[in-house]
């Protein structure tokens, strides 16, 4: 899940150069294309987002934070 968390950060940071990189185009065919390429970096995030939202923690972990295991009884 955490390669999952980076790629989405990535993505993330790709998204908000393809806006900044939009508004700055002087020509509306870059602005067209900047436009097409943002919808669908935005469905992949979205997309991404629903799947680390359905996937179960990680062994091991409570709410994604490592919790210790009871130490064994000595007798």
């Amino acid at each position: 899940m955490k390669e999952m968390q980076a790629q989405l950060e990535l993505l993330r940071a790709q998204i908000a150069e393809c806006e900044r990189l939009q508004k700055t185009a002087k020509n509306q065919i870059k602005r067209d294309t900047f436009t097409r390429l943002l919808a669908r970096y935005r469905a992949i995030a979205v997309e991404l987002e629903r799947a680390i939202a359905g996937m179960p923690p990680a062994r091991g972990t409570l709410l994604g934070r490592k919790t210790k295991e009871p130490r064994p009884k000595e007798e």
